[in-house]
């Protein structure tokens, strides 16, 4: 079955929302599992301080349902002044580049957004 982790970098709406919307269909599709991380500008997508976060907010209770997890980069808060407090959904905090190495040595296919 298929895997993908979805790395969000861009802080661009149209891009948000199409990350958003390609990780719910490849789940609804049958992808067995699907992973975002928003690193880089892209964090500001999780972040209450800026208007795109209302894309990852509207859809936050969809991607719980589906199962989809999201990570948000540690060091893109640190640089972006994003606090934990700020985010409007996260399942968890972690090194953007780590989670890459994770799941790529898991198999997973890269999609970037």
């Amino acid at each position: 079955m298929a895997k993908f982790l979805l790395v969000v970098k861009s802080q661009d709406q149209l891009n948000v929302n199409t990350a958003v919307n390609v990780a719910q269909g490849l789940k609804m599709m049958g992808a067995k599992d699907v992973k975002m991380v928003f690193l880089g500008p892209g964090i500001n997508a999780l972040s209450k301080k800026s208007e795109i976060s209302n894309v990852v907010s509207k859809a936050s209770e969809n991607l719980t349902k589906m199962g989809i997890t999201v990570y948000a980069c540690e060091m893109a808060m640190k640089n972006y002044n994003v606090s934990k407090e700020d985010l409007v959904y996260v399942n968890e905090v972690s090194r953007g580049a780590d989670v890459i190495v994770k799941f790529v040595d898991d198999g997973y296919t890269v999609l970037t957004f």
